[in-house]
């Protein structure tokens, strides 16, 4: 076999390479996207948290002009 032609075997690691790569990048991308959604849902949570203290931080403040 000429030294220019990869074998048989090399060629069929390439592949096999070359879809564990691709597999990868998907993985990363969804990762990336995850990572995202997840960013977005903390940051919702830190709002609705900090609205929450707002409003108990009001009730206290008619309770005490109650009392």
């Amino acid at each position: 076999m000429p030294e220019d032609i990869p074998s048989p075997e090399l060629v069929e690691q390439f592949r096999q390479f070359e879809v564990r790569v691709d597999e990868a990048v998907r993985l990363i991308a969804q990762l990336k996207q995850d990572k995202r959604e997840l960013e977005a849902r903390l940051e919702e949570a830190a709002q609705a948290r900090a609205e929450a203290a707002r409003r108990i931080d009001n009730l206290i403040d008619k309770i005490d002009t109650l009392l």
